[in-house]
């Protein structure tokens, strides 16, 4: 019995593993197939030191006869037991599928889980996977979760110009009763931050893809204020600079029709002397959540025709309140740079340090 309730714990944890990584997903049917040989019969006999042949009955019922030494009295007793084991497991084997039937499991060809097409994860992830460690894929974003900092090493969103007018037109308001922030089930609570970590704190919860983004569908809204997504912020940053370049972002959308973003933490190194370097950063919470030194974009834009190559820009900004009249321009930042000191690689575009707000590049 313990054995059943083990195989159906796994099997329901590959099922739900199938239903969030893409790459499992991708190999779903020869999982199916292999899933499949745990509930058939074994063909072959149990082995020949415990078993010499099933000898069946006339009334169907299975006796099991066993090999004992003709010198060894003192196994007359342990004859008799290993013979009812014998019959209990053979009863077992030939009866696995009711027993199956009875923890409601399938064993079939199609998945018990609703999941989404293939086609969702090559759309977001058009201009690839700048990491791969623990993956999470969401309704308009996907990133990679960095358990030990209990922040995303990475977020990649794509924002559709057509759904920003939309809401432009509709003059849709968010900040009239925002959601509360909540855990992602998937991953293991060792591992995930609190909203509590936050309080009482000079950072406050920053959300890397924004609410402001997704107006259009109240579902991708909630999916923004997962914890995963959330990462400590300046208050003075927010409020400033931050809440400038995704006003920027949103205004590229609506200019190319279509723009990727991959946002995500930095942690730049200090000089403590004139030869040594060190990483220091600050932890909020009971959960010790890191706080970054900096945060980068890098921003993606493919033209109006689809045929144009994408145009790459960075920006890298330091967690801490800036002033709100420096122009984004001073954040622009070599996507290599991005690249070396977040242990990261993304996609080789045309890199245009003039693209910042020149429409004639778009």
């Amino acid at each position: 019995m313990g054995a059943l309730l083990q195989q159906d714990a796994s099997y329901r944890g590959i099922q739900t593993a199938m239903a969030s990584d893409p790459y499992i997903y991708q190999s779903r049917q020869q999982i199916y197939g292999a899933l499949r040989l745990m509930g058939q019969q074994r063909a072959a006999p149990l082995s020949a030191e415990e078993l010499d042949e099933d000898v069946a009955s006339d009334d169907g019922s299975t006796v099991v006869s066993t090999h004992q030494s003709s010198g060894d009295h003192a196994g007359d007793a342990q004859n008799t037991e290993d013979s009812v084991f014998a019959n209990y497991v053979r009863w077992f084997q030939a009866n696995m599928n009711v027993v199956n039937m009875f923890f409601t499991f399938s064993l079939g060809d199609e998945p018990l889980l609703e999941t989404e097409p293939a086609t969702h994860v090559a759309t977001l992830m058009k201009y690839g996977f700048p990491g791969l460690d623990d993956i999470h894929i969401y309704r308009n974003f996907v990133l990679s979760y960095d358990r030990r900092n209990r922040i995303a090493h990475w977020v990649c969103e794509h924002l559709d110009g057509n759904c920003l007018i939309e809401n432009e037109e509709a003059n849709v308001e968010l900040n009239v009763n925002p959601p509360e922030f909540s855990d992602d089930s998937s991953i293991p609570l060792m591992f995930r931050a609190s909203p509590r970590d936050y309080r009482n704190t000079n950072w406050v919860a920053g959300q890397m893809a924004s609410p402001e983004n997704y107006k259009c569908d109240e579902l991708d809204i909630n999916e923004t204020y997962l914890m995963p997504n959330i990462a400590p912020l300046s208050r003075g940053l927010k409020s400033s600079t931050w809440a400038q370049l995704e006003i920027y972002v949103r205004e590229l959308a609506v200019k190319c029709g279509s723009v990727y973003v991959y946002t995500g933490p930095l942690f730049m190194p200090q000089r403590i002397t004139f030869r040594n370097w060190a990483i220091r950063h600050q932890v909020i919470g009971m959960n010790t959540v890191a706080v970054p030194t900096h945060f980068f974009k890098v921003i993606i834009a493919e033209g109006k025709n689809n045929k144009q190559y994408p145009y790459v820009e960075g920006y890298v900004v330091p967690n801490v309140e800036l002033d709100k009249n420096i122009d984004l321009s001073s954040f622009l930042s070599d996507i290599r740079d991005i690249e070396h000191f977040a242990g990261l690689k993304f996609f080789d575009g045309v890199h245009l340090p003039h693209l910042h707000h020149n429409n004639q590049t778009i």
